[in-house]
């Protein structure tokens, strides 16, 4: 179930517009990994593209081993010029997303 929940994460946080990569550049990136398990990490794209996470380990009541939870957001623009901003918790209860115009 991690495994679904953590490619589920990865797998939309790729699908974002893309543009000519020649012309984009990153603005800005931040990426720390702790020794307990958590992370975190940002970045921003000349385009203004947007993207934020952090994901912490926790314990699940009647399982073994701890779940992760993870928080985080992106922005992107669609083909007609709005933007959009998309934040999102994944753990034990799965993906929840919430879809922002901007």
């Amino acid at each position: 179930m991690k495994f679904l929940v953590v490619f589920a994460v990865v797998l939309l946080s790729t699908c974002q517009l893309t543009v000519a990569q020649d012309d984009v550049q990153l603005v800005q990136f931040t990426n720390e990994n702790g020794v307990d398990g958590s992370y975190n990490f940002a970045y921003e794209q000349s385009d203004g593209q947007k993207r934020e996470e952090a994901g912490v380990l926790k314990p699940v009541e009647g399982a073994e081993a701890p779940a992760i939870s993870v928080t985080g957001s992106y922005e992107f623009t669609d083909p007609t010029g709005q933007r959009y901003r998309v934040d999102y918790t994944a753990d034990e209860r799965g993906y929840r997303p919430t879809v922002t115009k901007l």
